[in-house]
This record gives C-alpha cells, sequence and structure tokens, in this order.
C-alpha cells in the first residue's frame, strides 16, 4: 500500500544527519530543528564551534517555511493540525533528551567520572560524545545499552518510547482490520465446529 508521507521514524533526533541531508521534509522534522537551533543558540556562548550548525539549521528551516508555510490563506488546515501534533511530539521528544542528559552526566559524577571517560568507555572522541550529550548526535541502542549497564540507568529512563501519532493511528487502524475479519470469519468458525 503507497503512502503519501513517510512514517517517521521512532529514533531520536540526529541535527547532523538533517544537515547531510540538505533539507527538511516534514513538520516533525521542521519542529526538531526548530528546538535543536534555540538549544545551539543557549550552548554557542560555552561552545562557539556550534554557531556554523546553528546557522546551517536556520538555513534549512527558512527554506523549508518558506515553500510549506509561504502564506496563511494557502496553507490546508490539515497541515496546521500536522503542525500542531508534530508540534507536541518534538517538545516531548526534547524534553525526554534533556531529562536524559541530566540524568546521565548526573550518575557519571555519582560514579566519579567525567565525559571524556565516558566517551573512552563508549569508544568515542571527546569531541563527538559532547555532541551525544548535546542532542547533536543521535546516541547509539549500543551506547544506550553501555551507559544502562555503566550508570545503572532504567533503558525506559534512555530510550524515548513514546509512539508517533501515524505510528499509533496505522497500528489502530491494523487492529480494527485484524478485530473486523475476526467477527467475519467467526460465523463460518461456528459452522465448520458445528459439523
Amino acid at each position: 500500500m503507497a503512502q503519501d508521507k513517510p512514517i517517521h521514524r521512532m529514533n531520536e533526533s540526529d541535527i547532523k544527519s538533517l544537515i547531510r541531508k540538505g533539507e527538511i521534509s516534514s513538520e516533525l522534522e521542521l519542529e526538531r530543528a526548530s528546538r535543536a537551533a534555540r538549544f545551539l543558540r543557549l550552548r554557542i556562548k560555552d561552545q562557539p564551534e556550534l554557531e556554523s550548525l546553528r546557522e546551517e539549521l536556520f538555513t534549512l528551516i527558512i527554506k523549508y517555511e518558506s515553500i510549506h508555510w509561504s502564506g496563511k490563506e494557502s496553507v490546508p488546515d490539515s497541515q496546521i493540525i500536522e503542525s500542531d501534533l508534530a508540534e507536541a511530539q518534538a517538545d516531548a521528544e526534547f524534553k525526554f533528551f534533556l531529562a536524559r542528559t541530566e540524568l546521565i552526566l548526573s550518575k557519571l559524577k555519582t560514579k566519579g567520572l567525567k565525559q571524556n571517560d565516558l566517551a573512552g568507555i563508549l569508544a568515542h572522541n571527546k569531541s563527538y560524545t559532547s555532541e551525544l550529550l548535546n542532542g547533536i548526535r543521535a546516541f547509539s541502542t549500543k551506547d544506550l545499552i553501555v551507559i544502562h549497564k555503566l550508570l545503572d540507568i532504567k533503558l525506559e529512563n534512555l530510550f524515548f518510547t513514546q509512539i508517533p501519532r501515524e505510528v499509533e493511528e496505522r497500528i489502530k487502524s491494523t487492529l480494527g482490520k485484524i478485530s473486523d475479519s475476526k467477527a467475519k470469519s467467526q460465523p463460518r468458525l461456528l459452522e465448520i465446529a458445528a459439523k
């Protein structure tokens, strides 16, 4: 079955991948990029090297908005609804990722470890690990499992598990079809069982 829009993957936002891709292709990516750009703006004071990354994100945001939000009268209601849902999803993700980073840093400190130690344990360099903790790159599943084991952090505090609206709708639709199919086949099963 062909779909008009791609289903958003449930993994976390990855600013570097978005910039490499060179375009924002959905409202959810727009909302993620907007939050990331604001977050980077706050980090630039301590990490000036993030400025070019923020500028690249900002360019992608402007390009997407100029194409998809160029006039209020031409924006369909369905796009506004999609934008509202994407905003809620991106907000939930961003809050989770901030809390996760704070938890990781707190647990490192409790165990007498530093960010450099974590970099060595994960077999990453310091700047890559900093990008992971700043949300510029996405943690791999392997990284998060190592952090889980090393720092004794529950997996639900490391993996964002909220299901995006599109996936939730697909699940409900599939379950509805399964339920309808079973309901239709029940009389036939009863006939076979009666023989």
